[in-house]
């Protein structure tokens, strides 16, 4: 019959309520962490998901290089080559003071190069 007493007495209401305080807490840490690696698992499939796709367009890429059409034009245009009954036609470059000189022979201004746009004056 003591034991029976015992868990009728204050005693063992306390301990009783001690315990599940102890049991919700560990649940709710439990839950906590299952919470977090839940999320960083959502975040290393999305890393997982923007790699694979890098990976597709990289290897579209590598394709693309690979063909005929990408290299003629890269030789066309590294190492200046043609094909057999092509015309090139070769232009110089402009040189520094041709380019200054062009934009300093009007000193004047943006509106007033607008005005006479459309006043047709100068």
């Amino acid at each position: 019959m003591e034991f029976q007493d015992f868990l009728k007495s204050r005693l063992a209401t306390w301990l009783l309520g001690i315990a599940v305080v102890l049991i919700l807490v560990a649940f709710a840490r439990v839950s906590l962490q299952k919470y977090r690696i839940d999320k960083e698992i959502g975040k290393l499939e999305e890393q997982a998901q923007k790699i694979q796709k890098d990976n597709e367009q990289l290897s579209h890429l590598i394709k693309y290089f690979n063909t005929e059409d990408y290299q003629e034009r890269q030789a066309r245009e590294k190492f200046n080559l043609k094909k057999d009954g092509e015309f090139v036609v070769g232009l110089p470059e402009a040189s520094e003071e041709a380019v200054a000189g062009a934009s300093s022979d009007s000193p004047s201004s943006n509106i007033q190069k607008w005005f006479g746009y459309f006043f047709g004056a100068k």
